[in-house]
């Protein structure tokens, strides 16, 4: 399945769905929030295809630490934090990505990332895992 076609899938599911929602809760209108999870799902399709720790990027290795950090803090444990951290990783990415194609601030884009990533690993997970 190529990249483009995971990305139209995912608009259409009910993560996209529930993703745009999220947007939308932080004051995004429907094209800018069509628009910015486009460029969500391609980040997270393209990570997942890497897989490749070297490509983590400014916000991704940033987020990678943080969320780590974070997640032994609440006594999550260091494997369950490394999860943690492998999701800061894409949430990073997909700020990047945002912030990068859009008219968004790289702070603004954060925080649109880490509304919208749960939403594109759930259905990644569905459909590639």
């Amino acid at each position: 399945m190529d990249a483009q076609q995971l990305v139209s899938e995912f608009l259409a599911s009910e993560h996209g769905v529930q993703a745009a929602q999220a947007l939308s809760a932080q004051g995004v209108g429907a094209a800018d929030a069509q628009q910015l999870l486009s460029q969500a799902a391609t980040a997270g399709v393209a990570h997942a295809e890497e897989q490749h720790a070297g490509l983590l990027g400014e916000h991704a290795g940033k987020s990678f630490f943080a969320a780590f950090a974070s997640g032994l803090v609440r006594g999550d444990g260091f494997f369950k934090s490394l999860v943690d951290g492998g999701e800061g990783v894409i949430t990073g990415r997909i700020a990047e990505s945002m912030a990068a194609g859009s008219s968004v601030s790289p702070s603004t884009a954060s925080t649109l990332a880490a509304a919208a990533t749960p939403f594109v690993l759930a259905f990644l997970k569905q459909k590639l895992g």
